[in-house]
């Protein structure tokens, strides 16, 4: 396989640098890179008797080293982003992503949806809960008792809290149906979502709240 010019490289690099997307690379890249730290290493173990060519393969591979990297941290900055958008329930181009990225990009998403269940939808939930809780209605008060009876709410309010807060895994979810149909996304449960038009289901919570917002489904609450 031909090596990588390292002139590619420094492009790449640049470009990558500039532009706000994730830019696509050429082809095989990755392999080529390879082939050419092979090249310099061995250009390298064949100049150790000369001082001065010694030198200059050193500084050459030491070059390619920082370009590399930097690169690299240009792209994983936007693969996170990309990561982001994923897990929000948007549609990320992935055309740009390397088969190596894809894999990266999946763990970052995962990790995300993870830590927001920890942090938001935990947070969120005794909230909704307690505008339930309020929104139930109060029941009488006996006549002949003397002490009024608390107020709790009725067994549909009960109904509804379970199925706001939670889901099918355990997990903080709103059970809602869908007004249009939806992209594919994947919830704050790490599951992929294929929703259509009129479709009932529990979601994550965090979803289910930006999707309500966005007007894209109404909440439900179970029969009795």
């Amino acid at each position: 396989m031909k090596e990588l010019p390292p002139r590619d490289l420094r492009v790449s690099t640049q470009a990558e640098r500039r532009d706000g997307r994730l830019l696509k690379l050429p082809p095989r890249f990755h392999a080529r890179l390879v082939e050419l730290e092979r090249s310099l290493g061995q250009a390298r173990d064949g100049a150790r008797d000369d001082a001065q060519r010694f030198e200059r393969a050193n500084s050459d591979i030491s070059k390619l080293s920082d370009l590399k990297l930097e690169l690299h941290k240009h792209r994983e900055r936007k693969l996170t982003t990309l990561a982001r958008e994923k897990v929000n329930g948007q549609q990320p181009s992935l055309e740009a992503v390397t088969e190596q990225e894809l894999e990266f990009l999946d763990n970052v998403a995962s990790v995300i949806g993870q830590h927001r269940q920890r942090l938001l939808v935990r947070a969120a939930a005794p909230e909704l809960e307690s505008d339930i809780v309020k929104s139930a209605p109060k029941t009488k008060k006996a006549k002949t008792a003397p002490v009024p009876e608390p107020n709790i709410p009725t067994s549909e309010a009960a109904d509804a809290l379970d199925s706001a807060v939670t889901g099918d895994d355990g997990s903080d979810a709103l059970l809602v149906r869908v007004l249009e149909d939806l992209p594919t996304f994947t919830g704050l449960d790490a599951r992929n979502y294929s929703l259509k038009k009129s479709d009932v289901a529990h979601i994550p919570l965090y979803n289910a709240r930006m999707l309500l917002e966005a007007g894209k489904v109404e909440r439900l609450e179970d029969e009795a």
